[in-house]
């Protein structure tokens, strides 16, 4: 859908970066024309670290991936879906991981991967919409998403510092001017600009003269050229990435299918210097409330192929892994108990998972068991808030604890230990 760039009645409207990139298509603006206009961004200006939040939609059973084997109740609730002790990928504190996330062996073994079990929104609903709201609001009441106040606290950077795979742009960016929407570095551009050169630089002058109209009109308060200058400059800046064959390392494979796709574009930006500092994507089907399966089945699918996709991107990213953290966040995790349908119903506490350069391996964080008086309406608690859990991995970005209070305001950071100072 094309966003209208007319102004509302009685006021002006400053268009986001999405705002113009919808503009950018309504007009025909490709992607490579960036050396007629006043702004380039450079790209391999931009040092530091890089935060990747994988969201796992629906809510992953935390108590079939991060196993509590040990625990004298699991096998009892979990009917003919419990993981048998002998299978588990052992772990610390008497738990263990799902045998499908095999694949995570040489980072588990190198202390790379943490796990947290009873994470997750502090007062829970147990509702997709809502709980996912919430989540990504990170506790502000003013409308932003913690992603966007985290951008506002992060130093300047590369128009590509910050970027969704696939989709549109999660809450977590509400209010953003600039997070950059792919859907594959090839298909970073939009078309209708012609083949020739003179063709697309007759379109980008004209688009920036419109632009600049506009800051004339608006006044230096709203700096309408430089927006779409720097939007354009990415896209010329996608294209020339995109046009360059990318091929991972030696031996590496992601799965074709859409996470596998998203981390290896990931990947590739991370490599050639573009200045991500901070990336999301997401993956789906994770509301099992039927046919769950336990050792094999649909949640040991899913989970193969998260494991899978994530050790391919590390083993790719090579040295530059060691300046790259990912965080997997989820509306909510499952009910402790099976219900009639081979499956699992929404609860409380899930699993939050940090794995790579900053990741401080092992199972950290509150956990109290499953007794049945330690469940709230048959679900694990939850114990660990995920804010601690990103709040950590934002630490390790380099921001202070002030800084931290932007991201998320209200919250009394209380370090849960997954991330290396």
């Amino acid at each position: 859908m094309v966003q209208n760039l007319l102004p509302p009645a009685g006021g002006r409207y400053a268009p986001s970066r999405r705002g113009v990139l919808a503009a950018a298509g309504a007009v025909g603006i490709t992607a490579s024309l960036a050396s007629v206009l006043p702004v380039r961004v450079a790209f391999a200006d931009t040092p530091g670290r890089t935060l990747v939040v994988l969201s796992l939609r629906g809510g992953m059973d935390g108590l079939n991936a991060l196993v509590p084997g040990a625990d004298p109740h699991y096998a009892g609730l979990r009917a003919d879906i419990a993981i048998p002790a002998g299978q588990l990928i052992s772990m610390d504190r008497a738990f263990g991981l799902h045998p499908a996330y095999a694949s995570l062996r040489p980072l588990l073994d190198a202390g790379k991967v943490a796990a947290v079990p009873a994470a997750g929104l502090l007062d829970n609903s147990r509702s997709h919409f809502q709980d996912t709201f919430e989540l990504e609001i990170g506790g502000d009441g003013q409308g932003s998403g913690y992603l966007t106040r985290l951008l506002s606290v992060l130093s300047p950077g590369s128009a590509f510092r910050a970027v969704q795979e696939g989709g549109s742009l999660p809450t977590a960016y509400l209010g953003a001017t600039e997070a950059l929407t792919l859907n594959g570095i090839e298909n970073f551009e939009a078309s209708g600009w012609g083949e020739s050169a003179a063709e697309q630089a007759a379109t980008s002058a004209a688009l920036g003269a419109l632009f600049a109209d506009a800051d004339a009109d608006a006044g230096a308060a709203r700096p309408y050229a430089r927006g779409v200058a720097t939007t354009l400059a990415a896209l010329a800046e996608g294209r020339e990435i995109a046009a360059k064959p990318y091929t991972p390392a030696d031996g590496v494979t992601y799965p074709d299918e859409g996470l596998g796709r998203a981390l290896r574009d990931i990947a590739r930006l991370i490599k050639v210097g573009s200045g991500v500092r901070v990336a999301t994507l997401e993956t789906g089907g994770y509301d099992t409330h039927v046919g769950q399966g336990g050792v094999t089945g649909t949640l040991a699918t899913l989970q193969k192929r998260q494991a899978d996709s994530i050790a391919a991107f590390f083993a790719d990213l090579g040295a530059k892994a060691a300046d790259v953290t990912l965080v997997t966040i989820q509306e909510f995790g499952r009910r402790a108990d099976t219900n009639g349908n081979g499956g699992t119903d929404h609860g409380g506490g899930g699993v939050m998972f940090v794995i790579g350069g900053g990741a401080v391996g092992g199972v950290h964080g509150q956990w109290r068991g499953l007794a049945p008086d330690q469940l709230d309406d048959h679900a694990v608690p939850v114990l660990n808030d995920y804010r601690n859990v990103l709040g950590d991995a934002i630490r390790w970005l380099g921001m202070s604890q002030a800084q931290l209070g932007t991201v998320f305001p209200g919250l009394a950071y209380t370090p849960v230990g997954v991330t290396a100072a």
